[in-house]
């Protein structure tokens, strides 16, 4: 009688049980656009509350003032929201802003007054278009039924604060 490798054996059971175990259960499932939409969302969405610190701190428009809180205040809740997501699915998210993101704020930091509310809502708005495309792109076409659903419920605050920093920007210039 012909005998196998125990080892033979197990890696064949293995790879056997590996085909019933459901995707979603498995830590590397994850489709690789749904990760980076997760990682860029989250490195984009830092950069936004970065600038809408500093533009609370710098502006005197109150109008820009009000639009820099909120966009603050509403990337920090979904900040918290990715964070968990990631978590949940074992994606390692960045710590800070990327190199590029911090090099934008830097010199929108060396801006003063007019010039500061003008570069701080135009980069606001091309943000918030990037940011519009990528959560739609998401909510139609992600794999992960989780990842699916956050970009949804996050949308509409998306649109929102478009809508917001292209009113601002109407009132101090583009």
């Amino acid at each position: 009688m012909k005998t196998f490798p125990s080892s033979l054996i197990a890696a064949s059971v293995i790879t056997a049980l590996s085909l019933f175990v459901p995707a979603s259960s498995r830590a590397d499932d994850l489709a690789h656009a749904d990760k980076s939409f997760l990682t860029n969302a989250y490195e984009d969405s830092l950069a936004e509350v970065r600038l809408g610190e500093m533009a609370q701190r710098k502006t005197g428009n109150a109008d820009v003032k009000s639009f820099a809180k909120r966009i603050s205040t509403d990337h920090n809740k979904a900040n918290a929201e990715m964070r968990t997501l990631a978590a949940s699915k074992k994606v390692t998210l960045a710590g800070d802003v990327t190199t590029m993101a911090a090099t934008k704020a830097k010199m929108l930091d060396g801006k003063v007054g007019a010039d500061f509310d003008k570069g701080f809502v135009s980069a606001a708005v091309s943000g918030h278009q990037k940011a519009v495309k990528a959560f739609e792109k998401a909510a139609n076409e992600a794999k992960d039924a989780d990842v699916k659903a956050f970009a949804a419920k996050t949308l509409p605050s998306l649109k929102e604060h478009l809508t917001m920093a292209e009113d601002v920007q109407k009132k101090v210039g583009k």
